[in-house]
């Protein structure tokens, strides 16, 4: 995953600032009730939101979960909206020079619901996701790896450039204890 300076730059700047928080411990086993809140930072790409699609079930929810789902306002598209989800967009006006959320509005929105995992489906570095990832509370915290990933995610998910998505999405719903 190739990750632009500017983010690096962004990121070394927070660490500095920032007194690293010790985060609470998860546990992962097979007599876990699965998560009842699920946040899912969507693919911008076209051929990676059909697949991110049909795993997030936007005409048809997974039962007895909170679905929030965030992408770009240019991506919408690619994700028929229904009632049964909370769908959060952004603008490119909503981005600063390192092309992460600005703003504070859509955050807090975004934060209003404690969710209990974060999941990142993008397969190629999305400087907005990534930093909305790393901002919110959330115990479980699925990505793609990267070394920038490694420092934000609970769970890395390495990819093969020859393997298939569904598989990868399959086992991050396996992950949440979540059945699809």
């Amino acid at each position: 995953m190739d990750i632009p300076i500017k983010f690096k730059l962004l990121l070394f700047w927070k660490n500095l600032l920032n007194k690293e928080v010790d985060n609470p411990s998860i546990e992962i086993s097979k007599e876990g009730r699965g998560v009842s809140s699920i946040l899912f930072l969507l693919p911008e790409k076209k051929e990676d939101a059909k697949i991110a699609n049909y795993l997030v079930k936007v005409q048809n929810p997974l039962p007895g979960c909170k679905i929030g789902l965030f992408c770009s306002e240019k991506s919408k598209e690619f994700y028929p909206h229904t009632g049964n989800v909370r769908f959060f967009t952004y603008k490119d006006n909503y981005l600063n020079y390192f092309d992460t959320i600005k703003s504070v509005a859509l955050f807090d929105q975004i934060n209003s619901t404690k969710y209990d995992a974060i999941v990142d489906l993008n397969t190629e570095f999305c400087a907005a996701s990534t930093m909305l990832a790393l901002e919110l509370d959330a115990p479980i915290k699925i990505g793609f790896d990267s070394t920038i990933a490694r420092k934000i995610y609970t769970i890395t998910l390495e990819r093969k450039t020859n393997a298939f998505l569904e598989g990868y999405f399959s086992r991050i719903m396996g992950l949440l204890g979540v059945s699809i």
